[in-house]
């Protein structure tokens, strides 16, 4: 199953409803861990462990990190903290979790980014193209023309990960981006979301 979204206001009502469950009453930067304290904790990704340094965005059930292949400028991945292979089997918690937290992550990107719209991709299982079994939400911040046909972004995603899965090698470090480059990335992130 590939889940895709495209950034709307019918979302918000869905982000009211998780916030009620979850006891919030609007987002606040209480939620937002400093950095201190999200370089002290340890990030996976699948089998991957994940530099803090790339982590610009923790919740007490979520982290948003920078993309070691982006596709387009500030595409970024949300995900749950507990290793949860498909998206079904995220507790309700985890579920609201992450989407208010992709929900925040890309409200702030698509401003940095000055686009004028996002795309929310899932890919849910391996035949959907999910290449690290973990689940996370591609966030893409979208302007006018940077894809010929605007679903092309998937054509690509999917492209991106296949290209992952043959370089991927599970023993050695990621090598595509440096961290200093996506170090520097998460902290200009870090800064938007504090």
């Amino acid at each position: 199953m590939v889940l895709r979204f495209h950034a709307s206001r019918a979302f918000l009502p869905l982000a009211s409803s998780c916030f009620l469950k979850l006891g919030f009453t609007s987002i606040s930067s209480s939620s937002t861990k400093s950095f201190a304290k999200m370089a002290s904790e340890n990030y996976t990704f699948g089998r991957y462990k994940i530099d803090p340094k790339e982590v610009f965005y923790c919740t007490s059930l979520s982290y948003a990190m920078v993309n070691l292949r982006p596709l387009v400028p500030g595409h970024v991945l949300v995900c749950p903290k507990r290793e949860v292979q498909r998206f079904a089997d995220l507790t309700p918690d985890e579920t609201c979790d992450l989407w208010l937290a992709a929900q925040r992550v890309g409200r702030q990107l698509e401003s940095y980014h000055e686009a004028s719209s996002l795309t929310f991709a899932i890919q849910d299982g391996p035949q959907a193209g999910q290449t690290v079994p973990h689940v996370h939400i591609h966030i893409l911040p979208r302007k006018g023309g940077d894809f010929e046909k605007n679903d092309e972004i998937y054509d690509a995603i999917d492209e991106k990960e296949k290209e992952m899965k043959q370089h991927l090698d599970l023993d050695k470090e990621r090598k595509d981006r440096n961290l200093e480059e996506m170090a520097e990335e998460a902290d200009r992130y870090r800064k938007l979301l504090l």
